[in-house]
């Protein structure tokens, strides 16, 4: 999972009100988060690098309003029960995305070589996921054949 699919999943478990006026979120609607809890199913089945989750924390870590605590448990959670996969930066460095998608997606592309499918926000991270024939549920992509099929 990417980090913006991540975003998604982290604050819509602290608040499904908060997903369409979070600046992070605000292109989705509850309906999307309720597709990703489902497709999920159970924080377990997540799999996700430290860099996603670093970058989830440095985006999402300034919660006010009531909702600072509720992140910190959510964010607890999701690293407790997920399965955390590492690779070496340069490792990352030295694939073919690392130019076009950075460290961080180039991690999220290299360890999803391994899972059942990539879930993203991301459309450019889709593009290179369909290239490699990972399996891909781009979020984005959902949601605009939701929106033109209305």
């Amino acid at each position: 999972m990417d980090t913006n699919a991540l975003i998604l999943l982290v604050v819509g478990l602290i608040d499904k009100s908060l997903i369409s006026s979070h600046k992070r979120t605000s292109i989705f609607e509850s309906i999307d988060f309720e597709n990703l809890a489902f497709l999920i199913g159970d924080l377990e089945k997540v799999v996700t690098t430290p860099n996603v989750l670093t970058e989830v924390d440095n985006l999402l870590n300034n919660f006010q309003r009531g909702h600072r605590w509720a992140y910190y448990q959510v964010i607890r959670e999701l690293i407790a029960k997920s399965t955390e996969k590492f690779l070496e930066s340069k490792k990352m460095m030295d694939s073919n995305a690392f130019f076009e998608l950075g460290l961080t997606d180039s991690g999220v592309l290299e360890i999803c070589k391994e899972c059942d499918f990539l879930i993203t926000g991301d459309s450019r991270l889709s593009d290179y996921a369909n290239a490699y024939g990972i399996k891909v549920i781009d979020l984005k992509k959902i949601r605009n054949e939701r929106l033109t099929s209305l």
